[in-house]
């Protein structure tokens, strides 16, 4: 994680899928800010029944994929992040954070504000 670095751009109005891969030893709780997402399936397989409702975290148990499908419809802003992360405090703690932009169809991310005293 890095205040001052954007990880992925995304465009306004439209839909992603991401896949999330957890290769580690312990189930991983993965939480994303500003946006809902549906679970489209876990290792390949329909989500169970709690997992099909719209979800901003959702558990990856160890060695396990689950594919995510996002719609971002939240306000564009090429300079001020979302972030994405585990939702385990001592990963925070450890900086396992990403974050995007959304923007404008066209548009390229900004530069992040100066976080300096915070």
């Amino acid at each position: 994680m890095a205040m001052d670095r954007i990880d992925q751009t995304v465009t306004r109005g439209t839909t992603e899928v991401w896949t999330l891969r957890n290769g580690g030893d312990m189930t991983h709780n993965f939480h994303v800010h500003d946006v809902q997402f549906r679970v489209l399936d876990v290792d390949g397989k329909r989500p169970e029944r709690a997992l099909r409702g719209r979800k901003d975290t959702v558990a990856v148990p160890t060695g396990s994929t689950v594919r995510i499908a996002l719609r971002f419809d939240g306000p564009p802003d090429p300079d001020i992040p979302y972030m994405y992360h585990c939702h385990l405090l001592s990963h925070e703690d450890l900086g396992m954070m990403g974050q995007f932009v959304v923007v404008e169809k066209g548009r390229r991310a900004g530069a992040v504000p100066d976080h300096a005293g915070h």
